[in-house]
């Protein structure tokens, strides 16, 4: 089964914008060689924002949202006109209203199974940021999201690798599907990873009791490692025709911090996680670890959307 035979690249007429367009169709190219005859679609859409002028003459407000569709529109046209999809069905569509909004309601409308945009960020210091539209999208949308991050230079799929992130939960494990069959599609290795806490260091002048204590904690955490090796090795299994790699990583600090750390060390290129569907990014992997990951990774991200319940 292809998971993704819609998909949604929004543009807002920046060369930023149009750097989804090369994954976003590379992944719907991939789908369509595996669709079996089934249709897939690539849909560039842009959105119109309201004028200000709307209380003080409602005519011209409705004359210049009328340009700026048509605007909109024939800048989409070009960009059609630009690709080369192949296999792929291409449609341009311009909407009217806020961006996040309209996209959102554009995908649910039409049945859209993901949606691929970048995100402008902001500039400082802090790691863990991303754009206010991407975020809105990505905390409301029904379907899939990938968001690619502004400052990523890296064209797509260029060093084929993947990483699933997993907690041992099946809600994480739901990643695992879309990421193996893009994984497969474009030719790329995929590694599941799961991280250990490790303990906290011990005061010095440890009493014998803090010695046992210190020899409790190492072995709880060679048990929980153990664990966690042989929880990837049975996945692994289940799917033995896959280029699949295993990897724990064990952390005493942020969970998000040494999984966007691992990203960054091996070069991957696309981060495939779950998370719940419209309760926000919350309770995958302890509730923040998944929005953390979000605003701190340097290669673009997919969140699959769980069922709601």
């Amino acid at each position: 089964m292809v998971p993704f035979r819609k998909i949604l690249v929004s543009l807002d007429g920046s060369e930023l914008a149009e750097n989804a367009l090369a994954p976003a169709l590379r992944i719907a190219e991939a789908m369509a060689a595996r669709a079996g005859g089934q249709p897939v679609k690539l849909i560039l859409l842009r959105v119109v924002g309201p004028v200000a002028l709307v209380a003080a003459d409602p005519l011209l407000y409705d004359e210049l949202m009328r340009m700026g569709i048509d605007e909109a529109q024939a800048y989409l046209n070009t960009v059609v006109t630009s690709l080369k999809p192949g296999q792929v069905a291409v449609e341009a569509h311009a909407a009217a209203g806020s961006a996040a909004n309209a996209i959102v309601q554009y995908a649910e409308t039409n049945g859209v199974d993901l949606i691929v945009m970048c995100s402008h960020g902001r500039t400082g210091s802090s790691r863990w940021v991303y754009g206010s539209v991407a975020e809105k999208v990505l905390h409301h949308a029904s379907c899939a999201t990938i968001i690619i991050r502004a400052h990523v230079g890296v064209p797509a799929f260029q060093n084929r690798k993947v990483l699933v992130p997993l907690d041992g939960s099946p809600l994480a494990e739901r990643a695992l599907e879309p990421a193996l069959t893009i994984a497969d599609a474009v030719e790329s290795d995929v590694t599941l990873l799961r991280v250990t806490s490790g303990r906290e260091p011990l005061p010095e002048g440890l009493t014998p009791s803090g010695e046992d204590a210190a020899a409790a904690l190492d072995t709880a955490a060679g048990q929980e490692r153990a664990e966690a090796e042989a929880y990837l090795q049975k996945l692994c299994a289940a799917h033995p025709n896959q280029r699949l790699a295993c990897a724990v990583v064990t952390t005493s600090g942020d969970i998000a911090d040494a999984l966007v750390t691992y990203a960054d060390a091996h070069g991957v290129d696309l981060i495939v996680m779950s998370s719940h569907g419209r309760s926000g990014i919350g309770r995958w992997l302890h509730g923040s670890v998944a929005e953390k990951v979000l605003r701190g990774a340097n290669c673009a991200t997919l969140i699959v959307r769980s069922p709601r319940g």
